[in-house]
């Protein structure tokens, strides 16, 4: 197969990766990164996309739309919906505070029970 053939094949076109923000954002976020998915979609909404963004950010609002509430196509709402998804609710953090709090209160009593120097 010519140079020129296989440009223009659909096959070629396929397989050249996509050059947006938002499906590396995305892929972040399915992959667990919730912090390099926070920060590569903050980036897009501070005006930072890529050239194909506006189509990947159309394919991911039907996505999310299907999964939560209505999701707008322009790139920055999509952004937006994945920055929302990633925060970490402050309950998480509550908690861990409970946690450590009982953990001091029981380091404590075992000291003064069994008399650490």
């Amino acid at each position: 197969m010519s140079k020129a053939s296989k440009k223009a094949s659909p096959e070629a076109r396929a397989d050249k990766p996509q050059k947006s923000v938002l499906a590396a954002a995305w892929a972040a976020v399915e992959s667990g990164d919730v912090v390099t998915a926070r920060t590569l979609a903050k980036a897009v909404i501070e005006g930072k996309k890529g050239p194909d963004d506006d189509a990947v950010a159309k394919s991911l609002a039907k996505a999310l739309s299907a999964q939560d509430l209505n999701v707008g196509e322009l790139p920055e709402q999509v952004a937006q919906a994945i920055v929302d998804r990633t925060t970490v609710p402050p309950r998480t953090y509550l908690y861990g505070a409970i946690c450590l709090f009982v953990f001091l209160v029981l380091a404590t009593l075992a000291r003064a029970r069994y008399g650490g120097a």
